[in-house]
């Protein structure tokens, strides 16, 4: 019976130590919770803005309103609205990681209670248990830890979370934010990043694919791994089936289906590098790094593809097969630039024969190279035109020297022929590129006149006062094109493209439109345009650079490619610089061919009629395939005279038939007195016998 009694004794006592060790543990358990709770709570980061922050990838759009390119900070991010999703993009989102999404207040119980049983038992690590809103909460404020302390704070945050927003704005916010791989940010980047397409045109075996991938991108979303991927897909599928998204046989189908998984390449960039470059250095002199690269600006440009691939492989199939591009050693450099001249649009720009990374150089519009003949009709025969004089103003190419009268130095024009012609008309001079005809008539206009024309037709390098040492480009070398600092091939393409414009300089541009991710237009842009000189001087220019590549003897018939068009070449003396520079009454192109080291071109003997005429061929005659043949229009200020071409006068009497042709003049500046050349022997007309 003692026995007895000590046992229920002992019993009792074992039992009390059991619920003292429970509630002692209880007390212990409840203590480190409540110190969880609270180490929790004081370690949260300042929620006073619960607004998710994360950059987005900014787009550029070409001419034709197409995406062109995109600017990425490191990480691609593209937003959308949930509008835009397609339903069955957001339900197998859910389906993989999410079904009770609508159901629960921020966390989901079960599923906690599920990867706390996985947590003690597996040692393999802490098991998730995350809802969508958690991990919204996780990559948008949290750091990236996994701990119980970090579990109660996703609760936390999540519970705010879900007090602010709506459920349709959690989801919208979680499917742009999460990491797909890649580097893709949200749905809609990893529709293009992983399928070319936009998140619009997934189709639900692809959605299926990219919801698997948000568990483990690095693995699930490897081409090397893509039997486990579409493993993944499937099971997604069943889920989506499971839950009422889709039925068991359409889930079948589906997971039949071949996924068309595009090669991932980290270059945003795959075409038009130096026009990306142009337009990255306007954005850059105007907003942040920051939000250029990362601010989901939506950039609207001039850009036109099939222009810049014209103009790429013109200088690809001319150069390459004489002059091969070499990494190791210096290269034949050279650059084109194509542009709208009623808009001032551009439409190409080609910097160099490789794009060497962004914000390289550019020599389409930073180099400044001597333009040579070029020049010839912006600083000497536009402004001879704009003085009075014309096509059939005639000038005596003869050997001439000026000697400055300070200096003493003197300057002695030659022509590239090393020929003299006598007595020719202005026409024959641009036709044939005569440089000492071009020296007499700047000396006829002043240098003074030809620097201001040259920079009223959009020539922003010119020297007008002097420099250190002296120079300035108030030479007489100015008619040759023998300036300072030289000229880029974008203030060559404005200068020709106003005289195509009939006179109108219309500034360039590249950027039409820039908004930000909400769509608020931040800037919007509308060439600036200006008269420079008349529409009759532009025309008579026209006419006779029409002439330069359509006459026989024309220094530019390498360019001739069958519709209208006008242009001129351009040689330096010392063979460093070769220039095409021409345009068709709606656009205007400009070609440079040189060593960056302006280092000589003798051997090839390489002048702007050779290789730079065939290239502008090439890139002008691709661009207008698609346009139906358009005329330059003549002003009805614009008449046709008859004229001696020995004097440029209207004919005598004594001017014989062979001498008298028929020229433009502008109406009110036509020649009025009779040809002094002619005396003697009267000449009667050809048909007086008649």
């Amino acid at each position: 019976m003692a026995k007895k009694r000590r046992r229920k004794k002992e019993s009792l006592r074992a039992l009390d130590v059991i619920i003292y060790l429970l509630l002692a543990a209880l007390l212990i358990g409840t203590c480190f919770a409540v110190g969880l709770v609270i180490s929790a709570y004081r370690d949260l980061p300042d929620l006073s803005n619960l607004e998710p922050t994360a950059s987005a990838t900014s787009i550029l759009y070409d001419g034709n309103g197409e995406v062109w390119t995109e600017l990425r900070s490191g990480e691609y991010r593209i937003p959308i609205s949930i509008k835009e999703m397609p339903d069955h993009v957001l339900k197998s989102v859910l389906a993989a990681e999410d079904h009770r999404f609508y159901s629960h207040m921020g966390f989901d119980i079960r599923a906690i209670a599920r990867a706390f049983y996985q947590n003690i038992t597996d040692a393999s690590g802490l098991q998730g248990g995350s809802t969508i809103t958690q991990q919204l909460a996780k990559i948008a404020f949290l750091e990236p830890e996994r701990t119980l302390k970090r579990k109660v704070q996703d609760v936390m945050v999540a519970t705010l979370l879900e007090r602010k927003y709506t459920k349709n704005e959690i989801l919208e916010m979680y499917v742009n934010q999460i990491p797909f791989g890649r580097g893709a940010y949200g749905i809609e980047a990893a529709a293009r990043a992983y399928f070319n397409k936009s998140a619009s045109e997934l189709e639900v075996d692809e959605a299926a694919f990219l919801a698997g991938i948000i568990r483990a991108p690095s693995y699930y979303g490897s081409k090397s791994n893509l039997d486990e991927g579409i493993n993944r897909r499937n099971t997604v599928l069943n889920q989506m089936a499971e839950y009422g998204y889709l039925s068991q046989d359409e889930a079948e189908a589906y997971k039949s289906k071949p996924l068309n998984i595009i090669d991932y390449s980290p270059m945003v960039v795959t075409e038009g590098g130096h026009f990306l470059d142009y337009v990255l250095e306007y954005l850059l002199s105007r907003y942040p790094s920051d939000l250029v690269y990362g601010g989901g600006l939506r950039i609207y440009t001039t850009y036109d593809p099939l222009a810049q691939k014209a103009a790429e492989d013109a200088i690809k199939e001319v150069l390459d097969p004489v002059f091969p591009y070499s990494e190791e050693e210096p290269s034949i450099e050279c650059a084109a630039v194509v542009m709208d001249v009623r808009t001032g649009h551009l439409l190409a720009i080609v910097g160099g024969r490789k794009h060497e990374g962004m914000l390289g150089w550019n020599r389409a519009t930073d180099a400044k190279r001597q333009p040579g003949s070029a020049f010839k009709p912006i600083a000497v025969y536009v402004p001879a035109l704009e003085a009075g004089m014309g096509p059939y103003t005639v000038i005596d190419d003869s050997p001439v020297t000026w000697v400055d009268p300070v200096t003493k130095e003197s300057f002695t024009p030659r022509n590239y022929s090393g020929n003299f012609q006598g007595p020719v008309t202005m026409r024959t001079a641009v036709v044939q590129s005569l440089n000492v005809v071009a020296c007499k008539v700047q000396d006829m206009v002043g240098i003074q006149r030809s620097l201001e024309t040259a920079e009223a037709l959009g020539i922003t390098s010119l020297v007008k006062t002097p420099i250190e040492g002296g120079r300035s480009d108030y030479t007489r070398s100015l008619a040759l094109g023998g300036l300072t600092y030289g000229v880029s091939p974008l203030d060559m393409a404005v200068a020709f493209g106003t005289i195509a414009n009939q006179g109108i300089r219309v500034e360039p541009i590249a950027v039409l439109r820039v908004e930000d991710m909400d769509g608020n237009v931040l800037e919007e842009n509308v060439s600036k345009k200006k008269v420079v000189i008349s529409e009759e001087s532009a025309y008579l220019m026209t006419s006779m650079l029409r002439d330069a590549i359509t006459v026989s003897g024309g220094t530019g018939g390498n360019a001739y490619f069958g519709k209208p068009a006008a242009g001129k070449t351009g040689t330096t003396s010392d063979w460093k610089d070769a220039w095409f520079c021409g345009y068709t009454p709606s656009k205007v192109g400009v070609v440079w061919m040189g060593y960056d080291q302006e280092k000589t071109m003798a051997q090839w003997k390489i002048t702007g009629g050779t290789y730079p005429a065939r290239m502008w061929n090439r890139m002008m005659r691709k661009i207008s395939e698609e346009t139906p043949a358009e005329d330059f229009v003549k002003p009805e200020s614009v008449i046709s005279i008859q004229v001696c071409k020995r004097s440029g006068l209207l004919p005598s009497v004594y001017c014989p038939q062979g001498d008298i042709i028929t020229e433009l003049a502008a109406k009110g500046k036509q020649p009025n007195s009779l040809c002094d050349y002619h005396k003697g022997e009267r000449h009667e007309p050809d048909d007086a016998a008649d």
